[in-house]
């Protein structure tokens, strides 16, 4: 069977611009077509144009006035203001009471700490007293007095300046850092204060004693069993 070109099937059906294109040329009468329907193009809805600010604020005054009849409704908005104002003085006058009130209950109650500080005994409920108690010379019954102990330089005559030597005794007047006791703990003298004072600041200069923790003969026991160390 021969191949078929696809030529001729083209030309046997004609596409329809080839037809289009030869119409005009063609003795045939044209057939006559149905119209199309044309529709109107599709309107959108008018939008009614929006208010502005003054004319809202125009329309709620006539309003306020329709309903209130003129002067009877400005009259019953100026008593609403009046009373509104009213409302807020009041309330600002009890604020200014309630704070003025609690500064002054702060200030009493200051005023008595400061007095139960200046007296040195500590009353108690359900204790019975006289004016005599309060006066000042009973008070200083009552006064907290740390007597001193005893001095030990005085006492054992020492020359704190020739006691370098001794770390026992310089580890009594320091404390586990190096650093040197008060005279409240001491219990010195300030003449034999300022000396073991001086004392231990040379010694630490020359470096016999450590400035940040007690001298390691004195603290040897704590890391070594006795045992070992005599051994």
């Amino acid at each position: 069977m021969p191949v078929r070109l696809p030529g001729l099937s083209a030309m046997r059906s004609p596409s329809t611009s080839v037809l289009s294109f030869l119409r005009p040329f063609s003795f045939t009468t044209a057939v006559a077509q149905p119209p199309r329907e044309t529709r109107p193009p599709a309107r959108s809805p008018a939008r009614s144009p929006t208010p502005s600010s003054t004319s809202r604020l125009q329309s709620i005054n006539k309003d306020r006035m329709s309903v209130g009849g003129g002067a009877k409704g400005r009259s019953a908005a100026a008593s609403t203001m009046h009373r509104l104002g009213q409302s807020y003085k009041e309330r600002a006058a009890v604020g200014l009471l309630e704070k003025q009130s609690q500064i002054d209950f702060l200030k009493h109650r200051k005023i008595s700490k400061d007095y139960l500080r200046q007296m040195p005994r500590r009353w108690v409920p359900g204790d019975v007293y006289s004016p005599h108690d309060l006066s000042p010379r009973e008070m200083e019954k009552w006064r907290r007095k740390n007597p001193r102990q005893v001095d030990v330089v005085d006492q054992f005559g020492l020359r704190p300046l020739d006691m370098y030597k001794n770390f026992s005794l310089i580890q009594a007047f320091t404390t586990s850092s190096g650093q040197i006791k008060h005279s409240k703990e001491t219990a010195l003298r300030p003449v034999n204060q300022r000396k073991v004072a001086k004392m231990i600041r040379r010694i630490q200069g020359m470096g016999l004693y450590p400035t940040i923790h007690d001298h390691p003969e004195l603290i040897r026991s704590d890391f070594y069993h006795p045992e070992q160390r005599r051994g």
